[in-house]
Formats: structure tokens, C-alpha cells, sequence
């Protein structure tokens, strides 16, 4: 089970998902910034966005803690944004791991970007434990009644298809106007009602 020492700050999930939607990242996850396409579009992203602050952190990361034991959550309320990360092995000194320190450049570009993508939250020193990296999740199970055209899309286009096709086959009988509908239900007469100003 990886755990490391970082250094940055905690960037809250509902501030991931509003800057995912706001920069329109279609290939970031914001429930797994640790994902290698997602870590990809954001690395992109905010180069393009703020890449004085970016020049000054080449080994910026982001960190995800999760436990896989804890089966009532999906992700943790925040994802780590840090500029140095140590993997923490048996008996290691922190203070030595610390004591690297940070240029005052580094120091100014994590202090900027944190005020632009999570402002007020702590730039500090954080201990993060993740008990899989990686994530395993099953296969997508298929439906047994998949046509043949349906069954030559992608997975992820599958579900959306399926539905198409489900509303195509079953097609509801044509239903009179719902104004005659009304009509039967209340007795065959509509009254309108007075006002009294």
C-alpha cells in the first residue's frame, strides 16, 4: 500500500468536477485524478493555462488517497496537487525527506496556482495513503439482447444505443389528443372558472 509524504495542497473534488466541466476536459476523470489520460489532460491543461506557474514545477503530481476496504465511498472529498512527492518506506527520517526544502520560485508557483484552482485552502505537508493505485474495475457486462449492429460500438457508446434501440422496438400504440382525454376524465365538459378581482 503506497504511502508517501507530499508537499501542495488539497484541491476539493467539487472544484475538480466545475474546472473539468468549465475547461471542457472530456478525457479527465475528476473522481481519479491519478488515472494516466486524466493526469495527461490536466497537465496539458494547466500549461496552457498558467504555464509561468507550471515552468517553475516540472515534477508537479497529483496524489489520490483511497481506500479499498472502504466500500461506501467512490473517491475522497480531495485530490492532492503537489510539487514534491516522497514514497515513505520503513524507518524513513521525514525531517531528512523535508529538509530538500523548496526554492523560493517553487514556493511562489504552488502558493499561485493553489489560489487559482483551490483558493484558501492549506499549502502544507501531508502524509496520503492509496491502497490501489491503479483502480481495478470489472469489465462492463453486455446485455444478451444486443443486436448485431449494436454490438460493433464502443463500450462506452453501448448503454446509449441499447436505449435507442429499446424505445425503436417498442413503440406505444398512438393515444388521442390529451384534450380529449381530459375531456372523458371529467365528464365530457371543461368549465372555465370566474375570477373575482
Amino acid at each position: 500500500m503506497p504511502t508517501w509524504l507530499v508537499h501542495g495542497f488539497r484541491w476539493p473534488r467539487a472544484q475538480i468536477r466545475i474546472h473539468i466541466i468549465l475547461q471542457n476536459l472530456d478525457d479527465a476523470a475528476p473522481e481519479w485524478l491519478m488515472a494516466p489520460a486524466t493526469t495527461a489532460c490536466m497537465m496539458q491543461n494547466f500549461k496552457e493555462q498558467w504555464p509561468e506557474q507550471m515552468a517553475q514545477l516540472p515534477d508537479l503530481r497529483f496524489i489520490e488517497q483511497y481506500d479499498p476496504e472502504d466500500l461506501t465511498v467512490k473517491d475522497q472529498p480531495y485530490a492532492y496537487v503537489c510539487d514534491i512527492v516522497h514514497e515513505i518506506k520503513l524507518g524513513v527520517d521525514v525531517e531528512e525527506m523535508r529538509g530538500a526544502g523548496l526554492g523560493d520560485d517553487q514556493w511562489a508557483a504552488i502558493a499561485e496556482l493553489r489560489d487559482k484552482v483551490a483558493p484558501g485552502e492549506k499549502l502544507g505537508w501531508f502524509v496520503v495513503v492509496n491502497g490501489d493505485i491503479e483502480r481495478w474495475a470489472p469489465p462492463l457486462e453486455e446485455d444478451d439482447d444486443i443486436t448485431p449492429d449494436a454490438s460493433a460500438v464502443s463500450a462506452s457508446s453501448h448503454r446509449s444505443s441499447m436505449a435507442q434501440s429499446d424505445t425503436a422496438r417498442t413503440k406505444e400504440p398512438e393515444r388521442p389528443s390529451s384534450s380529449r382525454s381530459f375531456k372523458k376524465w371529467f365528464g365530457g365538459k371543461l368549465r372555465k372558472t370566474k375570477r373575482y378581482d
